[in-house]
């Protein structure tokens, strides 16, 4: 590509031993602003490893599980802070632009930064770049909000936010303060949300992490005055390929997670079908592939309000964006009546066949995959039901 190539040959043009950072994050600021970083990202990336990994580590560990130490004969007297400099644009870049994944490479540069003898990161894990306004980068609450506290740090993408003071003021600011983070400043998209108030209370919605950022949004949502604001937070939030970084690998969650399933698990479907909506939309953008928590909400939901048009839906959306959905033994006895599968069967036209044969398997279990002599699929499950049944799981199963 004509504007990496020239990336590429503008910063070569710098001397390494006399690296000018301003000129070099200008530069390539103005390919990031015209191109987007995954089309500059690869080339920042190679010129960091060869100025400093290939000419100073060496690879102890293996290439899933690397170590690097310096080499022995390495000598890094002359390396200019410009370079380090650079290095670190490069990085917090990374964390800022780049998927979830690449904060791998980021906190790889940061190490080999750290080990040539550059303070940088350091300073950067104490105060951030310095590029948030100052009143994003630490929060104080006051008049009636007092008492709610917040840090950003977008070198480190890590948000904490506490609340001494149970109060629908106190989480309207919290509200408000990570909107506004998120929309008016370019703090990394995969972040680490952590909170800490005073009441201990969780969405009904078993096997979900108990973690701080879950806590903040079953608390905040019992103030229906806020509702808005959670949707606010998460469309805000929401993007399929990022992450909180703080949730252990079995519960990974888009950011946006609690809040979403926060309002769809408390607000009637009817009366705000902008929730409805909102549910579809988080169900929709999930990654499928290495998220699963979302089958949690939709079992819930199930439990709470049965197999009704709501959801069904979810439960469709659910099962076109994961790996796997979970039989449970309950929910053939659950749709087992006309209204439910006189709702199910019109839904079959708007997914794939993947995501029906999913949603036939989280009902029916293994008896939806057996085919009877003549090959038709579900026949036991046909023939035991009741015969006003039958014309529907006719429908489901063809």
């Amino acid at each position: 590509m004509l504007g990496t190539a020239v990336l590429e040959y503008g910063i070569g043009l710098i001397p390494a031993d006399e690296f000018a950072f301003d000129s070099a994050r200008d530069l390539a600021e103005r390919a990031r602003v015209l191109l987007g970083w995954h089309a500059i990202s690869s080339t920042l990336r190679e010129r960091v490893d060869q100025r400093l990994c290939v000419s100073y580590f060496t690879n102890q560990g293996s290439e899933w599980d690397p170590d690097w130490q310096l080499r022995a004969d390495a000598e890094t007297d002359h390396l200019p802070e410009g370079f380090f400099q650079f290095a670190c644009y490069v990085a917090i870049g990374e964390l800022k632009f780049g998927p979830s994944y690449a904060s791998v490479s980021a906190h790889r540069i940061f190490e080999w930064v750290t080990k040539l003898g550059s303070t940088l990161p350091t300073q950067f894990q104490k105060h951030g770049t310095g590029d948030l306004p100052a009143e994003l980068a630490a929060y104080r609450g006051s008049g009636d909000a007092a008492g709610v506290r917040a840090q950003a740090n977008d070198a480190l993408a890590t948000v904490r936010v506490a609340i001494n003071n149970e109060t629908e003021q106190s989480y309207a600011a919290v509200l408000e303060y990570l909107v506004r983070l998120l929309d008016t400043t370019d703090f990394p998209r995969s972040y680490a949300l952590e909170f800490r108030g005073p009441t201990k209370q969780y969405l009904p919605i078993p096997g979900l992490p108990k973690k701080g950022m879950h806590q903040l949004f079953a608390c905040a949502v019992a103030y229906p005055a806020l509702w808005p604001s959670i949707a606010r937070y998460a469309q805000s939030a929401m993007r399929e390929h990022d992450w909180y970084t703080n949730l252990d690998d079995e519960h990974c969650a888009m950011p946006g997670t609690f809040a979403v399933f926060a309002l769809g698990i408390t607000a009637d479907a009817a009366a705000h079908p902008e929730v409805v909506r909102l549910v579809q939309s988080y169900l929709d953008e999930a990654d499928g592939e290495h998220q699963s928590v979302h089958d949690r909400f939709v079992e819930a939901y199930i439990d709470a309000h049965g197999f009704d048009a709501t959801s069904l839906g979810y439960l469709l959306s659910c099962a076109g964006n994961i790996q796997q959905l979970r039989h449970r033994k309950g929910y053939a006895a659950q749709v087992a009546n006309a209204a439910s599968l006189g709702a199910l069967v019109p839904l079959r036209a708007s997914v794939s066949d993947d995501a029906w044969r999913h949603v036939r398997y989280a009902i029916w279990g293994e008896a939806a995959e057996r085919r009877d002599t003549a090959g038709q699929l579900g026949s036991t499950i046909i023939a035991r039901a009741p015969e006003e049944l039958r014309p529907l799981l006719a429908a489901v199963f063809a």
